[in-house]
């Protein structure tokens, strides 16, 4: 092997280690909480009442006392009432509190009917939401306590803000 070959084949193997342990990284607990939290916004979109039910602990209960049959009864009928649900998955604050036991505070922007470039065209973006909830690790991170409020453009998260306003620049 010529000295540029093994120089090519040295590098081609250094590129191809550092894939490996780059695709090999573990995803911490926060970033496992994040893409549940994108999932569960994807199922809303796509009207998905079991795939946003599945990630509800067997004793979920919500801030009015709702368990999941409830939940699912409520999510039914806000979809039966909403057309082109949108939702924009703005800042998580995430803090695991143990190895089973996690906190998540996520800001959403929601909005449904018009298409989204509409939205954009008339600076709608939506109602915002901040959602509280209590994670429990069953194998997977489930939900086991929500609540969730309306909260004014001034009351989001700094960085939710930051990233309304960059899906949103005349906002």
């Amino acid at each position: 092997m010529t000295s540029a070959m093994e120089k090519i084949a040295a590098l081609m193997a250094l590129i191809l280690a550092s894939g490996l342990s780059l695709s090999c990284h573990k995803k911490t607990e926060s970033e496992v909480i994040t893409v549940l939290v994108a999932d569960m916004a994807t199922c809303a979109e796509k009207r998905n009442a079991d795939g946003l039910i599945v990630h509800l602990a067997s004793d979920y209960r919500d801030f009015n006392g709702r368990d999941r049959e409830q939940t699912a009864a409520m999510v039914e009928e806000y979809f039966s009432r909403y057309r082109g649900i949108v939702i924009h998955v703005l800042a998580s604050r995430i803090v695991v509190e143990s190895p089973n036991s996690a906190v998540l505070e996520t800001d959403i922007s929601l909005s449904s009917g018009a298409a989204q470039a509409f939205r954009k065209l008339i600076r709608f973006s939506g109602e915002n939401y901040r959602f509280s909830c209590r994670l429990r690790k069953e194998n997977r991170w489930l939900v086991s306590e929500a609540r969730w409020e309306y909260v004014a453009l001034d009351g989001l998260f700094p960085e939710s803000l930051k990233i309304l306003r960059e899906l949103f620049p005349n906002l």
